[in-house]
């Protein structure tokens, strides 16, 4: 039986060139840090340098175990009055929350789900009129460029920059009284076609715990310092590094087939890697996130997928 993956409808290709798109991410959560200490806590927590992270720019980072291993990947902006917002992954949100407490002894911090807030996705090509009805400005144009209303738990970040788009925190209540009718509003399978075709990496669906984030292209998606300081896990992130051992990464590709079941092994004279996910634009071409043997995609070697189909490497995943 064919696998089923998602794809970008007529009619939504049509609102992204013409209006936008906006719909509930429903794979994240929300969650809130503050305290007098937070920053110079979780400096110690996370892969990037939390200095990055102000009052217009968010920042990219992976939170990981001692021993090197993800526990998820994330998302911070600045809030209101210190509070700083993270956007994690559901499957990973409690998770988080209590690795971020486990080393907080005698940190002066706060960190929890905030159950009443939700993260939004506005796409198209006039995506910034969808922020005048929730009374936000526009953040800038580079990646993860964040604005907030002034007062209120709304915020906007921009995602991605090329083709501009937004991502949305704002109260779940909120957004429902504003936009239940819009013709706009989208379905989260169709984000998630967009996302896949342009490749960007998910955590939980193209990576894992079982692979070190810099496989997962934490360099490519600014998500880590290597002249910060210490952090939980840094040892292992600078030796990989350092010693030049990143043999595998994940690839945005095309496909001339739709793969018969992900994941799908992805072959040459021997398997080289891995297709994660798949999904179709609207004119019905495949493209795919895919895991893949970062000397074979150097060497120009030439890959199919083992159950039969040609496949083209477009790059590597970046932010």
């Amino acid at each position: 039986m064919r696998h089923a993956i998602p794809a970008v409808s007529p009619v939504t290709a049509d609102r992204l060139l013409n209006s936008y798109c906006i719909g509930q991410r429903q794979g994240w959560s929300v969650l809130k840090a503050s305290g007098p200490d937070i920053r110079n806590y979780l400096q110690g927590q996370i892969t990037q340098d939390i200095t990055k992270l102000t009052a217009g720019q968010g920042i990219y980072a992976c939170v990981l175990t001692p021993q090197g291993k993800a526990v998820s990947d994330l998302y911070l902006l600045t809030g209101h009055n210190q509070e700083l917002i993270l956007l994690v992954p559901c499957h990973r949100a409690a998770s988080a929350v209590a690795r971020f407490r486990q080393f907080a002894l005698g940190h002066d911090v706060r960190i929890g789900i905030v159950e009443h807030l939700g993260l939004y996705s506005i796409q198209g090509a006039h995506a910034p009129q969808a922020l005048a009805d929730f009374d936000l400005p526009e953040p800038g144009g580079n990646w993860l460029a964040t604005a907030a209303r002034e007062g209120a738990d709304c915020f906007v970040m921009t995602m991605p920059a090329d083709p501009r788009g937004f991502w949305l925190v704002t109260g779940r209540e909120a957004f429902d009284a504003r936009l239940r009718d819009s013709d706009a509003l989208t379905d989260d399978a169709e984000f998630e076609a967009m996302r896949i075709i342009r490749g960007l990496p998910r955590f939980g669906t193209e990576w894992d715990e079982s692979l070190h984030p810099l496989n997962a292209n934490l360099i490519e998606m600014d998500g880590v310092s290597f002249d910060k300081g210490c952090y939980v896990g840094q040892e292992i992130t600078s030796r990989m590094n350092w010693r030049g051992t990143i043999r595998r990464k994940l690839y945005r590709v095309q496909l001339d087939v739709r793969p018969e079941e992900l994941p799908c092994p992805i072959v040459s004279e021997a398997k080289v890697g891995e297709l994660r996910s798949a999904a179709l634009d609207p004119d019905g071409q495949c493209f795919g996130i895919a895991l893949l043997a970062v000397e074979s995609v150097k060497s120009g070697t030439a890959m199919r997928l083992e159950d039969g189909g040609r496949l083209t490497v477009l790059g590597a995943c970046h932010a």
